[in-house]
């Protein structure tokens, strides 16, 4: 037990694992699990340390697929996909697993609710710059309800979102697959197979191993969902759905090898050449391999690709080969938060990192704020922008209320403390 001793200052390891759970230091918790000496240990106190480490695996995972939800609901899809994978990777309980894949697979299908719009909407705020009569406005209310609709109407409703050409395709599939895809997207998985299944093989086309390929993903049968969308691809090349399951699949499966064969040899076919070039800037990055990462994603982005999350990582990977210039024109075209204009916090980020333009960094900080007022990230970066400026009275009160904090990260807090030493 000398290790422990050392480890811990002498005091009963099991307590100090209980006192970090019981600041919900999850990430500080699970570092502790990892270099804790079982041996000696009773079964009882064991298993209450299994307990522990279910729990906090669970904490994290629940706070990475929350932020991995915000970021898919503002089009960051890259740093969705990234908060995805890391709750799939902390994750302990079965049912929370579930979630996280489902929305996995909702990412790559582009899937996304009237629920997740609405709290989207709920979630923006208004800078100082906005008018008297800004802020969130109501909703037009819609002439029917989903309850009022019939099947052809509730069709027109969902194929209007689709591009042209799939729309066609749903619109003159047969009428079975229509009705299991209309139930998936209901989020009745049941019925949703229980009519794939009763669909005629002489119907089962491109979009029918589609339908079915995504229905096994979801349910965790990732082998005989990529034989399904591997099928829809023979069918049809073209099939973009199926493609971006099957690499949301292989992914998910960290089939990462195959993967980057399957998205090389697409590019040479010239089909979803952007697309496979971002796919394959996350997949570099994923395996460390962050000069092809940065070559990849700025092809894509050459070649048309213009996501915000894209953007967001080449930018990252700009400034780390202190490409600045670079860097902050693709952070000028992320999208400006609040109705005022300004800029994007993350933008505001990288200005507060070379000292620049603060007044405007401070006013991104406090829209995002705003936005998110449990968030202790921004008025972390309040506080360090009041210390940029030489306010250290005001960086020093928002410093204080966050070290009293209990829900802050081991990562996060860490930086609290850095700053916190700066002022001292």
């Amino acid at each position: 037990m000398g290790f422990l001793k050392q480890l811990f200052g002498g005091k009963d390891p099991v307590a100090r694992i209980r006192q970090l759970a019981a600041r919900q230091e999850w990430a500080e918790l699970l570092g502790a699990l990892r270099n804790l000496d079982r041996s000696g240990l009773s079964a009882e106190v064991l298993a209450d340390v299994d307990r522990l480490a279910d729990e906090a695996g669970d904490q994290l995972a629940r706070l990475n697929l929350d932020e991995g939800d915000w970021a898919a609901r503002n089009g960051e899809r890259l740093k969705a996909r990234e908060h995805y994978s890391l709750a799939g990777e902390q994750v302990r309980s079965t049912e929370l697993r579930a979630q996280i894949e489902a929305a996995q697979l909702r990412l790559a299908s582009g899937a996304s609710g009237a629920t997740d719009a609405a709290e989207a909407t709920a979630g923006l705020g208004c800078g100082s710059s906005c008018g008297p009569t800004c802020g969130p406005q109501p909703l037009a209310p819609l002439a029917d309800s989903p309850a009022d609709l019939d099947e052809e109407e509730r069709l027109d409703l969902l194929l209007a979102t689709l591009p042209p050409e799939l729309a066609t395709m749903y619109r003159q599939a047969d009428p079975t697959l229509r009705q299991a895809w209309l139930a998936a997207q209901d989020g009745d998985d049941d019925r949703a197979g229980t009519l794939l299944d009763q669909v005629a093989p002489g119907e089962r086309t491109a979009l029918f191993h589609a339908e079915r390929g995504a229905l096994l993903a979801r349910r965790g049968d990732q082998r005989a969902a990529m034989r399904d969308l591997q099928q829809a691809l023979a069918l049809d090349p073209t099939l973009f759905p199926a493609f971006d399951t099957l690499v949301a699949v292989m992914a998910q499966a960290n089939l990462l090898a195959p993967l980057k064969q399957l998205l090389t040899q697409t590019i040479a076919e010239q089909r979803f050449v952007p697309y496979c070039w971002a796919r394959l800037a996350e997949l570099h990055t994923r395996q460390g391999e962050l000069p092809a990462a940065l070559a990849a994603g700025l092809q894509a982005i050459e070649l048309g690709e213009s996501s915000a999350d894209l953007k967001l990582l080449c930018a990252q990977l700009l400034e780390r080969e202190q490409r600045f210039a670079e860097a902050e024109g693709l952070l000028r075209q992320l999208p400006a938060g609040g109705c005022g204009g300004g800029i994007h916090p993350l933008h505001a980020e990288f200005l507060l990192r070379r000292g620049r333009d603060l007044n405007k960094v401070l006013e991104s900080f406090k829209g995002a704020l705003r936005q998110e007022r449990d968030n202790p990230r921004w008025p972390l970066r309040i506080a360090q922008t009041y210390l940029a400026k030489g306010w250290k009275k005001e960086a020093a009160a928002q410093i204080d209320i966050l070290l009293s904090r209990a829900d802050l990260s081991a990562e996060l807090r860490s930086e609290v403390r850095a700053t916190a030493d700066r002022l001292a």
